[in-house]
């Protein structure tokens, strides 16, 4: 990650003048920055320790280790990043917000800064918001031949809701920025509501949530309807505000993009009856929802093929799909990956293209396990079963597939 020779100037610079001096001010910042882009790191970790800080990278999904600070360059190295980003060095005992921007050779690097005070001393995150990252289209996520289809079909009829259910950190505004490129390609008026609005794309009104002036996604919603949309994004349905906000808009005849958490996309059915919609407002609003987790793909020049460990036959069998997978692949680590075995991510997806009878067994109110049978009953491939296929295929590992939390 952070070379030898970086740490070592990057100590000298930090002992004799700060960082500044024959390397110009912030070569501290720059050299830790353009550090984490070659490493590809989405985010830094600063943290505090016992005499001195540790710089961690966030690669793929996992933090590492990256290096090791003196007390002295933890501080000068903190201190710095704070006052690049308007934040008074002195404030030590609040947490503290801000965002920069930097230029990392002919690149321009926008940086959200989180800063926390802990007991060892201040922690400082770092997220980079690369504009690279999200000039996905449809085509670039990694959906199946029949997944691509459901999404093209719903880009081709646009009416209703598409809804996208995962965790945090499960790449779901990803999938819709990818839509919202799909749709700019349209001359329509396209307006989103985010918390926070992370990435700022040319013909799109972006509106950013300040609940601190009363404006929320449902306030938020409310506004945007004023403004004669064709498309509308709302980054988060997070309480029963925004989500009849967003429903009365879906049902009045616009269409909506939307995230939400929930484990799948039939548990996502429940999460909005939490929300106090009714099974009416959720069957006349709902066209698509995808439930979707991020795994590391498999570094293709170190992987092999492998039989499947005790434990793993043990829970694919539990699974129900002991007979339909034979071996696996695994990757021992090399010089192209960094050792880790694996090299960046990809998605896996369940599509969930509602129909007819979807809606007639929501109107009569239907459970999650009929509606799960249901979907099974005619074909619906699972986001297991989505993520079996990428195993078999050698993209990741069985080990990855269970980690995300892709369960029977």
């Amino acid at each position: 990650m952070i070379t030898a020779d970086w740490l070592q100037e990057f100590h000298a610079a930090a002992g004799s003048d700060g960082g500044t001096g024959h390397h110009g001010a912030g070569y501290l910042s720059r050299a830790l920055l353009s550090d984490a882009l070659r490493a590809r790191a989405t985010d830094i970790h600063i943290d505090p320790y016992r005499g001195g800080g540790v710089i961690r990278f966030r690669i793929d999904g996992e933090v590492l280790k990256a290096g090791t600070l003196s007390e002295a360059i933890y501080l000068r190295l903190l201190n710095q990043i704070k006052t690049e980003a308007d934040i008074d060095p002195g404030v030590v005992f609040l947490p503290r917000g801000s965002r920069n921007t930097y230029e990392i050779g002919s690149r321009e690097l926008d940086v959200r800064l989180m800063l926390a005070p802990c007991i060892g001393g201040q922690k400082l995150a770092l997220r980079l918001l690369d504009p690279e990252r999200i000039k996905h289209r449809v085509d670039d996520l990694g959906l199946s031949s029949k997944g691509m289809r459901d999404v093209r079909r719903w880009l081709d009829e646009l009416n209703g809701m598409f809804l996208v259910a995962g965790p945090t950190g499960s790449g779901k505004t990803t999938t819709l920025y990818a839509l919202l490129h799909e749709l700019s390609d349209h001359d329509r008026n396209i307006v989103t509501i985010e918390d926070p609005v992370e990435y700022e794309i040319d013909g799109i009104n972006q509106i950013q949530i300040d609940s601190r002036h009363g404006l929320d996604f449902a306030e938020g919603i409310k506004a945007v309807l004023r403004m004669d949309p064709d498309y509308i994004l709302v980054g988060e349905m997070r309480d029963a505000g925004s989500a009849k906000s967003a429903a009365n808009a879906a049902v009045a005849g616009h269409v909506l993009l939307s995230t939400i958490h929930a484990r799948n996309t039939v548990s996502a059915i429940t999460s909005l009856r939490n929300f106090g919609l009714t099974d009416h407002q959720v069957a006349t609003m709902l066209a698509v929802v995808v439930n979707q987790r991020l795994v590391r793909k498999l570094c293709p020049d170190c992987r092999r093929r492998m039989d499947f460990e005790s434990h793993e036959r043990e829970w694919l069998k539990a699974a129900g799909y002991e007979g339909g997978l034979a071996r696996g692949w695994v990757a021992d680590g090399c010089g192209q990956c960094g050792g880790t075995g694996y090299h960046g991510r990809i998605g896996i997806f369940e599509i969930w293209h509602l129909d007819d009878s979807d809606y007639e067994l929501l109107l009569a109110n239907a459970d999650e396990r009929t509606l799960r049978k249901r979907l099974a009953q005619h074909g619906h491939q699972s986001l297991l079963e989505s993520g079996l296929e990428s195993v078999a295929d050698g993209v990741t590992s069985l080990g990855e597939i269970r980690r995300s939390g892709c369960t029977p």
